[in-house]
């Protein structure tokens, strides 16, 4: 029997969610609000201009979602403690990145890659794949494909852009702080869904956005608090990618 949840989804990689819209991944990522209902919302934000480095073959489909989005929001939080090259490191490291939230029960997606690129299964419903398109000067630009498997309702099937923005600097008491934000542009197979869960999809989709980035923040506190135990708890998963790790450990003893 299928599981339910309410309706609105997640974007990456394969993916289960019983929230919408959450995957770490960068992904992540990781993840994030892509497959949401077309609603309220929809073309409320402007669609940004793609960076140069967009690799040509991937554009038209980039521009493609952007432009005929059913649902659009943005998101961001206040800055946290959180050194730009370690947030790099898990943007560019996304398997790792879901085992290192896992072991501190932040949240319990699971990224893997395959032949097929990157997969997410977030454990409630939601699966699709991502592809990280674009990733420099502090921008990534991510496609995702994915599924929402309701236990009444339909499957929800979709693709999205995710557009995350973020920079280090001071932060109030001296240390490293990072800002973040994200936005997501959504767009449905069917507009079918809309009959059963429009009215909630900008809702859904910017609180489920703010989920993802607070992962990240409280993520930040658990490195900053506890780093060392932290390390020692993924030493012990056989599933930990040693070369992964080791590069984690350096980055966070620097």
């Amino acid at each position: 029997m299928r599981r339910g949840r309410p309706a609105v989804v997640p974007s990456s990689v394969r993916t289960r969610s019983r929230r919408p819209g959450r995957a770490l991944s960068c992904a992540l990522l990781l993840s994030a609000c892509a497959l949401v209902p077309p609603a309220l919302g929809a073309g409320e934000g402007a669609a940004p201009s793609l960076p140069a480095g967009v690799p040509p073959a991937d554009r038209a489909r980039i521009e493609n979602v952007l432009e005929k989005a059913t649902v659009s929001t943005r998101v961001e939080i206040e800055p946290y403690p959180l050194r730009l090259d370690i947030f790099d490191y898990l943007l560019d490291h996304p398997e790792f990145t879901t085992q290192v939230t896992r072991a501190l029960k932040l949240a319990r997606y699971r990224i893997w890659r395959t032949a097929d690129g990157l997969n997410l299964d977030d454990g409630w419903g939601v699966t699709g794949t991502i592809t990280p398109i674009y990733g420099d000067g502090g921008l990534r630009v991510i496609y995702a494909r994915g599924r929402y498997e309701q236990r009444v309702l339909p499957d929800i099937r979709g693709q999205a852009v995710i557009v995350l923005h973020y920079s280090g600097g001071p932060g109030p008491n001296g240390r490293p702080a990072l800002a973040t934000s994200m936005e997501v542009f959504a767009q449905l197979d069917s507009g079918m869904v809309a009959t059963f869960a429009g009215s909630i999809a900008k809702s859904k989709a910017t609180s489920e956005g703010l989920y993802v980035l607070k992962v990240f923040a409280r993520l930040s506190t658990h490195l900053d608090r506890r780093a060392a135990e932290v390390l020692a708890d993924l030493d012990k998963r056989p599933d930990v990618a040693r070369g992964d790790l080791e590069g984690f450990r350096r980055l966070l003893t620097r």
